[in-house]
């Protein structure tokens, strides 16, 4: 059971590094897929219109005040000294991440961009809350293949995420 234990918090300890709205600060080691690729968005647009400069300072506000806590919950998840401690720790990230979603779902969206950011940042927040579940659970299962897998869709997804939210105008949500 110990060993069990140990390798459930290594595979946790591992697969976790993740944080942000749509930022990752720290990734971990995971096995090399012959996958592409991928670079992330290196700047920022400038916003000229008045109704999306609005829009993206109080996005930015919300992911302002809750990364820094999700960061400080995941680091807390990293350094736990069981799998127990570090699940807990990895569930209070998700409980903030949903916070953080329903947050920025109570700010309206400029009219012209509401099916944009919807499909490009709402529905991605939803998915990556969904792919966070699921590898909290294979985790939990000491599934590392699993566990992998999900953490191969995470980073997907927030690439995606913070390539749009870097083109949109967004400085904090989608920053590194």
């Amino acid at each position: 059971m110990r060993y069990r234990n140990l390798t459930l918090a290594a595979s946790l300890t591992a697969a976790l590094g993740l944080s942000a709205c749509g930022g990752e600060p720290r990734r971990a080691a995971v096995r090399e897929l012959s996958t592409p690729s991928i670079s992330e968005p290196a700047d920022t647009a400038q916003v000229t219109d008045s109704a999306r400069a609005r829009y993206v300072k109080q996005v930015d506000s919300v992911c302002a005040r809750y990364n820094p806590r999700r960061a400080q919950a995941l680091v807390q998840s990293e350094n736990a000294p069981d799998a127990s401690a570090a699940t807990r720790a990895y569930t209070a990230d998700i409980t903030l991440a949903e916070a953080q979603l329903r947050g920025i779902e109570a700010i309206a969206a400029p009219g012209s961009d509401r099916a944009l950011i919807e499909s490009n940042v709402l529905a991605r927040l939803r998915e990556r809350l969904v792919v966070r579940r699921a590898l909290r659970s294979a985790l939990l299962a000491s599934d590392t293949a699993a566990a992998q897998n999900e953490r191969a869709r995470l980073d997907a997804l927030t690439l995606a995420l913070q390539a749009f939210a870097r083109g949109y105008g967004f400085r904090v949500c989608g920053a590194r």
